[in-house]
């Protein structure tokens, strides 16, 4: 990222004592720029924050029946819960997929065991396999040759409305797709409450199970919850917001640091009146952006964009 812009500092009694670099759009519910900082129309890797937009393509073509719960976890990235581990293995059954035939690596689950099933990106998976079957190939979807990449690739190409110019190998094993910045917020903003069809259902899956998306008290269940936003973050310090209105922001920040994507986020759709005056303050201490010492209040994680 050779050019980006100052986006938030973190401040102790005075002190500015780390700085986020990077970029961040926001679009207006008619896919128009409002905001842009730093070169929007680069690409980048948005890794997780594209999971929606995969599932909704599946859903879109045919290829996999979601229930919500299991179009949230298709979308999600989480951290092993029970909550977590249980919808994967009912997803996995509804859709009659073997847990052993699943790319990403086994982790730990709540009892202790090492699970396919604990992994983050599980329900991606899950999702990735059953439509691998419905495409006749089942065997194989990580791969670029595989006909299942070809489908990703145009569902992003027909969100984005753009080409994706390259594609790399995400930390789950699977396939990650290039998109820019707004790009990947004219998609996102699809999954409105006014959006239509796969999205759409998304979209609504991820507002109405928040904490199948991060899990209970993490920074995106927290969203969701607090603002009937539709949020996701990804790998290496990206953040994709689309508000109840369709006002929809993007931040990706340079360090890879995944701190400063929601407050950032949350700020250009407050100033753009999508969210109400004062969430950010609202959400600060739940975001963990209040700084203490000895538990008083000595600073804050604030956006400067």
């Amino acid at each position: 990222m050779p050019a980006t812009e100052l986006l938030a500092v973190v401040e102790r009694d005075g002190f500015v004592e780390s700085e986020h670099r990077g970029v961040a759009v926001l679009i207006d519910p008619e896919g128009r720029v409002i905001e842009a900082h730093g070169p929007v129309e680069r690409p980048f890797l948005a890794r997780s924050a594209l999971k929606p937009l995969f599932a909704a393509t599946l859903l879109e073509r045919g290829l996999v029946e979601l229930e919500p719960a299991h179009a949230a976890l298709a979308s999600a990235s989480h951290w092993a819960d029970a909550e977590h581990v249980a919808t994967a293995q009912a997803m996995a059954a509804a859709l009659a997929v073997d847990e052993e035939s699943l790319r990403c690596p086994p982790m730990q689950a709540p009892d202790g065991t090492q699970r396919r099933f604990a992994h983050m990106c599980v329900g991606k998976h899950i999702a990735f396999a059953a439509a691998a079957r419905a495409l006749g190939v089942p065997d194989g979807y990580w791969e670029e040759s595989h006909p299942l990449t070809a489908v990703l690739r145009e569902g992003i190409d027909g969100a984005t409305g753009e080409r994706v110019p390259s594609i790399a190998r995400d930390g789950c094993g699977a396939l990650v797709f290039a998109t820019t910045p707004v790009g990947l917020a004219r998609a996102f903003r699809r999954l409105a409450p006014d959006g239509a069809g796969g999205h759409r259902f998304v979209g609504d899956a991820m507002r109405a199970h928040p904490t199948l998306i991060d899990g209970a008290g993490r920074p995106d269940a927290i969203v969701i919850e607090g603002t009937g936003c539709a949020t996701k973050f990804g790998a290496e310090g990206t953040q994709a917001m689309v508000a109840p209105d369709g006002t929809t922001a993007v931040v990706k920040s340079a360090d890879g640091a995944r701190r400063a994507g929601a407050p950032v986020a949350l700020a250009m759709l407050e100033r753009a009146g999508a969210i109400p005056e004062g969430t950010l303050e609202r959400l600060g201490e739940p975001l963990g952006l209040v700084q203490r010492s000895a538990g008083e209040p000595v600073g804050l994680l604030r956006p400067v964009v």
